[in-house]
């Protein structure tokens, strides 16, 4: 079973795989700063390499069964 997200708060994404829209960089969520009033939740997307990528929620999306395989694969 999935676990339950609320993209409106940010709750629920901690751990999960996201690509970032731009680069296309696949890593896992590192950290969540939870959204307030008027705000999107802001995410740290951290990369195979160590390295990070900040950006608001909508910058990330989830990866396509496809990309899921690969990620698995390897």
């Amino acid at each position: 079973m999935a676990k339950a997200k609320k993209p409106e708060t940010g709750e629920g994404y901690l751990g999960e795989t996201m690509i970032h829209r731009i680069s296309g960089a696949m890593g896992v969520v590192d950290s969540v700063l939870e959204a307030k009033f008027g705000w999107p939740p802001e995410i740290t997307l951290k990369l195979k390499d160590g390295s990070v990528r900040k950006g608001k929620l909508g910058d990330f999306r989830e990866p396509t069964r496809a990309e899921r395989k690969k990620i698995s694969g390897a």
